[in-house]
């Protein structure tokens, strides 16, 4: 998948200065060859989500290539992004938009959700469709060609993250803090066949090698921050450690646990490493020594993203005031860019090759 000559006559246009891939129009020389989408979900009720756009390859950003594009603001609150076929999708929260986008970031059609359905939260994509999840307790499917609901699924309180696996959609049910459950909806009837109980308030899903696995946040007091994982064929639950974020790239779930001491302010971050092959934990930090690795180390981790591409390493950090920033690693960890978003609160990515 590249970017086209549109996508690059935008960057063009915007990075007056800066060496790009080409700007000329030969078939050869008109396309990116390689791209970052970054969702900037914005400050809640500030109408400032956006999505920034970085170029592996030279550096370059753009802060808004949806604004550039488009000439309106995305939103309020940006949720979630996928990619799926030759578009980009992002679920605006507050907004209570679904938008699709080509890969220049043209807004090619979009959908508003009514106050019955609720806010709009995760997305994941399967055979021609996409799974919503929607704060009135439902899942949509969704025609990802037309943006049509076609149907609903009743699941528990406040679902949030969604992911597919072996024809069933399992979906984390965070109840704000009230449901311990993950509902499993198989594809072909769109019907829930399984409610698994998992530690209260799960919210981040991922999944690898026939497991769902699930990071809770429990109570904020007596119950802490688990990683836990759902066998996707018997659905037996089995609790790993503690985490406040994940990622999954080929089998392997790239953690963080982030822990603040709220009497002076301070915060401690680890990184590490679970192997969903052989089912071993690593606590080694997946990222080598540098100033940039220590830095992280004192900081509120935002947002995990791996360039599926080349395993690539991003992590971004908000303080939900300035405007965010994210670290990109070689999947051997090694530090490469401190990249500025130019705008609040980076939370997901999109990898064009």
């Amino acid at each position: 998948m590249k970017f086209r000559s549109l996508f690059l006559a935008v960057l063009c246009t915007l990075f007056m200065g800066v060496s790009l891939t080409s700007c000329s129009d030969d078939d050869d020389d008109d396309e990116v060859t390689t791209g970052v989408f970054i969702l900037n979900e914005g400050k809640s009720e500030n109408n400032n989500a956006g999505i920034s756009v970085y170029n592996p390859e030279t550096h370059a950003v753009t802060a808004d290539v949806y604004m550039a594009q488009n000439d309106k603001g995305l939103g309020d609150t940006g949720q979630d992004m996928i990619q799926y076929g030759n578009y980009v999708y992002v679920t605006v929260y507050g907004s209570s938009r679904l938008v699709k986008l080509d890969k220049a970031g043209v807004e090619v059609a979009s959908l508003t959700f009514s106050a019955e359905d609720g806010q709009p939260r995760n997305m994941a994509a399967e055979d021609g469709k996409l799974y919503v999840t929607l704060y009135s307790g439902k899942v949509a499917r969704i025609n990802a060609a037309d943006l049509k609901i076609e149907k609903y699924v009743q699941v528990g309180k406040n679902p949030e993250q969604i992911v597919e696996e072996d024809d069933k959609l399992f979906v984390a049910n965070s109840g704000w803090g009230e449901d311990n459950t993950v509902s499993v909806i198989d594809i072909r009837t769109f019907e829930v066949v399984k409610t698994v109980e998992v530690t209260v308030n799960p919210n981040y899903l991922q999944e690898a090698e026939g497991y769902v696995y699930v990071i809770s946040y429990g109570s904020f007091g007596n119950v802490p921050y688990t990683l836990s994982r759902i066998n996707t064929r018997t659905y037996a639950v089995e609790e790993i450690t503690t985490a406040t974020l994940m990622a999954e790239h080929d089998d392997v779930i790239y953690l963080a646990n982030s822990v603040t001491d709220w009497s002076t302010y301070t915060t401690t971050t680890t990184f590490f490493t679970y192997d969903a092959r052989r089912g071993v934990l690593n606590n080694a930090s997946f990222l080598q020594d540098s100033p940039e690795a220590r830095k992280l180390a004192t900081k509120s981790i935002y947002m995990i993203e791996i360039d599926p591409n080349n395993g690539d390493i991003y992590i971004g950090i908000s303080d939900y005031n300035n405007n965010g920033d994210v670290y990109r690693f070689t999947r051997t960890g090694e530090f490469v860019k401190e990249i500025t978003t130019g705008s609040l609160n980076p939370n997901n990515m999109v990898f064009f090759n």
